[in-house]
C-alpha cells in the first residue's frame, strides 16, 4: 500500500523510538512572529546583550529559570495544588473554578484532554478556544483557551489557569514543558492537578517565585478493590471489563480470543491509533446501547479518555519501554488501575486484577504504596537561547548545539536537563539540508516517528522540498484517492504510518502556512485514514458473536464514501 502512495527513498539508518507528538509545540510560542510570539526568555537575553558583548553571558547557565518569565513574576499568584488518586474529582473542582473565571487557560498533556475541556466549557456557555499542535479552533468572544501544555501562552495574563497531570514535570522527555507552564503562566490563580508525589518539589520550586501555595487533597469517589484471584478463563470476561496489554500485536490477539467466545465485542485503544479513532472506540465502549461492551487497550487509557470501566485486568505487569523489558512502576500501575470505577458510571466500584496469579503480589503491593516523591523537574533551553549561542559558535550545526547544551548546561539541584536523544537523531538528518537554524529546529521538533520508515520518508521529503523550493504541495509525495480499508495487520500498520505523515503535514502547515498550503487536503485525507482504520476494526478485527448482529458497517462505508466525494477531487 505505502509503495503506491509515497515515493520510495532511503533515509539515515538511524533507528529511534517515536518522538512524543506534543513535545515540539513548546517551541512554537518561542519562534519569530511567523510561528508565534517570543517567550519571556527573550527579554532576559535582550537585557544581557544590551550594551554588552554576548560573549560575557553564559547561555548554558540555566540555574534560574524562574527569571525567564517576567510576566508571571509580576503577579502575586495564588497556587492551588489539587492532589489525589485517579477518579477523585480533583480536576473537576479545578475546572469548575476555571469555568467561573472571567478568563483562563487549561493546559493538558494530551490533545484528547484539551478537546474534552474545550467541549465542556463551550457547552456550559463559556466560549473557549482549542489550540493544539494539529488544530486551532477559535470561538467568537472567547476569553478561555484549552491547549496542550506545550502550547501554553506565557505572554498573556489570565484570571485562572489549570495545569493537569502536573506530576509529569518529572517526565524525562516532556517534563520541561510542564516546568515552563508552572513557572511561566501569568495567572492570578494557578490550579495544579496531579499526584501528591509532586507536592514537595513544587513547593520547593515556587519558594523563589513568591507565590502563595495551598494544598487540597482528595480521596477516590468510588472504592477501588484489588481482587484476590486472577481472571482465570476468558469465559469470565464481563461487560465493562478492560484488559490491558502493552503490545499492539497482543491487543489484537486478546480481542480475537474474547470475541471467539461469542459473548462480547471489543473496542480497541492503543497509542498509535489516530486520536479520532481512539475517541470513537471509547464512545462505542461507553455507550450502554452499543454491542461493544469490553475494551482491550494499552496504557493509552491512563489519561485522556473518560471510560466506564468496571474492572481493569492486566494481561501482564511488564512492558518494553524502548530500551528494555521492565516491570511497571508504582505510578504506572496506579494510574491504569485507577481508571476502573469512574464516578457517574453505572458501576458502584472499581475492581482490578491480573490475567496470571503470579502478577497479583506486585499489583497488590503497588496499590498499597505511595508513589515515589519527585525530586527534580525537567528543563530545556529555549530556541532563543540556542539561537544566541549559535551566534557565538557560527560553525556549529543544530546537532552540535543540542549536544553542547546537553553536556554543558548548568542546573540547580531541583532540575535535570530533558532527554533530547530523539531530537539529536532527527537533527543529524536535518543538519545536512541547506536550511537556517530556525527552520532546522522546527523540523527537528516536529511530530515525526523516525523509527517508522514511511513517517521518516515523509519528514525528509517535506524538508528537502521546502529547502529547494520554499513550498511543499502534498500531492508531490502523496496520491489522494488511493487509500483503502486494510486487509491485513501489516496494511493496518502502514495506514497508521500514512496517518502520521498527514498529521505531520498539518502540523507544519500551522507553522509554515505559506510553504505548506494544502492543510485542508491533508486534514481530509487524515480523517479518511481514521475511518478506514475503523473499517478494519469492524471488518477484520472481530469475530461475530453467535447471538449478536452488527448493523454499523453499512453506515461506516457510507460515511467513508461521503468523505471521498467531499474531498477527493481531481
Amino acid at each position: 500500500m505505502a509503495s503506491l502512495l509515497f515515493r520510495q527513498r532511503k533515509v539515515s539508518a538511524l533507528v529511534v523510538p517515536r518522538i512524543l507528538q506534543d513535545k515540539g509545540d513548546f517551541f512554537r510560542v518561542q519562534l519569530e512572529s511567523k510561528f508565534g510570539t517570543f517567550a519571556g526568555i527573550g527579554v532576559v537575553i535582550r537585557n544581557y546583550s544590551s550594551g554588552k558583548s554576548t560573549a560575557k553571558f553564559d547561555f548554558t547557565d540555566l540555574t534560574c529559570p524562574h527569571t525567564w518569565y517576567p510576566n508571571a513574576r509580576k503577579k502575586n499568584r495564588k497556587v492551588f495544588l489539587h492532589v489525589g488518586p485517579t477518579n477523585s474529582g480533583k480536576t473537576y473542582h479545578a475546572l469548575k473554578r476555571l469555568e467561573s473565571s472571567p478568563s483562563g487557560i487549561y493546559c493538558g498533556p494530551l490533545r484528547l484532554l484539551a478537546w474534552e475541556v474545550s467541549k465542556r466549557l463551550n457547552k456550559a456557555k463559556v466560549p473557549c478556544d482549542l489550540i493544539t499542535g494539529q488544530e486551532k479552533e477559535e470561538v467568537d468572544g472567547a476569553k478561555h483557551k484549552a491547549v496542550t501544555v506545550e502550547m501554553a501562552d506565557v505572554t498573556s495574563s489570565y484570571h485562572c489557569a489549570v495545569i493537569d497531570e502536573i506530576q509529569m514535570l518529572g517526565c524525562k522527555t516532556r517534563g520541561f514543558s510542564f516546568t515552563r507552564a508552572l513557572l511561566g503562566i501569568a495567572a492570578d490563580e494557578l490550579h495544579l492537578c496531579g499526584d501528591a508525589a509532586a507536592v514537595p518539589l513544587i513547593q520547593e520550586l515556587l519558594k523563589v517565585t513568591g507565590d502563595d501555595v495551598q494544598v487540597q487533597s482528595y480521596e477516590r469517589l468510588l472504592p477501588l478493590v484489588p481482587l484476590e484471584v486472577p481472571l482465570g478463563s476468558f469465559s469470565n470476561i464481563q461487560t465493562g471489563d478492560c484488559i490491558v496489554s502493552f503490545s499492539r500485536k497482543e491487543i489484537y490477539k486478546l480481542k480475537k480470543k474474547i470475541e471467539n467466545g461469542g459473548k462480547h465485542l471489543c473496542s480497541v485503544v492503543y497509542g498509535s491509533l489516530p486520536p479520532e479513532t481512539r475517541t470513537r472506540q471509547a464512545t462505542m465502549f461507553n455507550d450502554a446501547s452499543s454491542e461493544f461492551d469490553v475494551l482491550v487497550a494499552s496504557d493509552a487509557i491512563g489519561m485522556g479518555l473518560n471510560l466506564n470501566i468496571s474492572r481493569i485486568i492486566f494481561s501482564t505487569l511488564k512492558k518494553f519501554d524502548g530500551c528494555e523489558m521492565r516491570d511497571l512502576t508504582i505510578p504506572e500501575i496506579k494510574q491504569i488501575a485507577g481508571r476502573a470505577g469512574r464516578y457517574g458510571s453505572k458501576f458502584p466500584m472499581g475492581e482490578v486484577t491480573c490475567l496470571d496469579a503470579e502478577d497479583l503480589p506486585l499489583l497488590h503491593s503497588s496499590l498499597k504504596s505511595a508513589s515515589p516523591i519527585l525530586e527534580q523537574a525537567g528543563l530545556f533551553p529555549s530556541f532563543d537561547l540556542m539561537f544566541m549561542y549559535s551566534r557565538l559558535q557560527p560553525k556549529k550545526g543544530l546537532y552540535q548545539i543540542l549536544e553542547d547544551f546537553r553536556e554543558n548546561a548548568k542546573l540547580s539541584e531541583n532540575y535535570f536537563i530533558a532527554n533530547c536523544e530523539e531530537m539529536l537523531k532527527v537533527a543529524a538528518v536535518i543538519d545536512e539540508l541547506p536550511l537556517g537554524l530556525q527552520d532546522k529546529y522546527l523540523f527537528c521538533i516536529s511530530p515525526v516517528d523516525m523509527g517508522d520508515e514511511i513517517s521518516s520518508q515523509g519528514l525528509v521529503q517535506f524538508a528537502e522540498n521546502y529547502a529547494k523550493k520554499g513550498i511543499v504541495h502534498l500531492r508531490e509525495i502523496f496520491t489522494p484517492g488511493t487509500l483503502e480499508v486494510p486487509k491485513t495487520h501489516s496494511e493496518l500498520k502502514e495506514l497508521e504510518s500514512i496517518h502520521k505523515v498527514l498529521e505531520l503535514y498539518v502540523w507544519l502547515s500551522f507553522r509554515l502556512e505559506e510553504s505548506f498550503p494544502d492543510r485542508e487536503l491533508a486534514s481530509s485525507q487524515k480523517a479518511i485514514c481514521s475511518l478506514l482504520i475503523e473499517g478494519f476494526l469492524e471488518r477484520l478485527g472481530w469475530q461475530k458473536p453467535t447471538s449478536r448482529k452488527l448493523t454499523s458497517r453499512s453506515s461506516l462505508n457510507s460515511l467513508i464514501a461521503d468523505k471521498r466525494r467531499q474531498y477527493l477531487c481531481d
